[in-house]
């Protein structure tokens, strides 16, 4: 069986054999979330103005599980001549904010590991994360596409960053609505086991219902205050993944900075480099309406 640099060799010596002759293929490094990066494979045609990228990991994954190297080949092709309709799309919608308006959306990611995408896109920074804009390309039974808005972007559609923010703020809360639930009925509905986190101590977790980037409800209005209010006391906010977060009410747990150290190992040890957040506790004032950093290593 071919390691991953000798499957990447194949593919780009073999993708386009009887489908494509004519093409130019490439497989380069891409950053994603975090400063993470992806192989990547585009083909572009002549006649074509758009070249999507094809993430190989994945197929890789499937090749080491299945051993069917043609197969393989096979639905990396299927996947392009997917992308390659979404691209399509892509094109003639981002060009018209009128078609996407309803469709921006923001998502929460840790500030300092994107520094330098954030170098090339509207973002809000808020402590040690930042707000950034997306919009939805896709939506199906598989999954949801989205594609980061750039200053390019902004600066097309010609609309400021504040009304970036008012119009993402309402679409993200409609397209994502927030969920807050006792731990115990999100490790049972998801499958998990029992938390190595604090055991014996009443938590939360916080996230929206497709459970995909639910660290963002953070920043809906009113959320906090909400929960404040029906648990009566304040609450520390924990960073366990850009997709959920968790709640502990301040009477369970008065050590900001024990927790910052369960947060830490966490992310150390369970959390994907890709799906990562942050090291910090947050602390939620009820009385004060307000969230401030309670332990981080800055």
């Amino acid at each position: 069986m071919m390691n991953f640099e000798e499957f990447l060799c194949y593919v780009e010596e073999h993708i386009l054999k009887g489908w494509k002759e004519n093409a130019e293929v490439r497989i380069q490094e891409t950053k994603k979330n975090n400063g993470i990066t992806y192989q990547g494979l585009s083909i572009r045609e002549m006649e074509e103005m758009v070249a999507p990228c094809i993430y190989l990991e994945e197929f890789y994954d499937l090749y080491q599980r299945s051993g069917d190297l043609e197969e393989v080949m096979e639905k990396i092709r299927q996947e392009y001549q997917w992308a390659m309709e979404r691209s399509a799309l892509y094109e003639m919608n981002v060009l018209q904010y009128d078609r996407i308006r309803k469709k921006i959306i923001f998502r929460l990611v840790n500030y300092e590991k994107n520094r330098e995408i954030l170098e090339d896109c509207p973002c809000i920074q808020m402590h040690d994360l930042a707000l950034t804009f997306r919009w939805v390309a896709h939506t199906d039974s598989i999954g949801i596409s989205t594609a980061l808005i750039t200053n390019r972007e902004l600066a097309l559609w010609g609309i400021s960053l504040h009304e970036l923010l008012l119009v993402a703020r309402e679409n993200t809360r409609r397209l994502f609505p927030p969920r807050i639930m006792d731990m115990d009925s999100f490790l049972m509905e998801s499958g998990r086991g029992k938390p190595p986190l604090m055991p014996g101590k009443i938590m939360y977790i916080m996230t929206n219902e497709q459970q995909i980037n639910g660290a963002t409800v953070l920043v809906y209005d009113g959320v906090l205050r909400q929960f404040a209010d029906k648990i009566k006391e304040d609450f520390y906010v924990l960073p366990s993944s850009i997709h959920e977060l968790i709640l502990v009410p301040a009477s369970q747990f008065a050590d900001a900075g024990r927790l910052f150290e369960m947060v830490r190992e966490a992310n150390d040890t369970i959390v994907l480099p890709v799906d990562y957040l942050s090291d910090s506790v947050y602390y939620y004032n009820r009385r004060k309406d307000q969230l401030t950093l309670a332990a981080s290593d800055a």
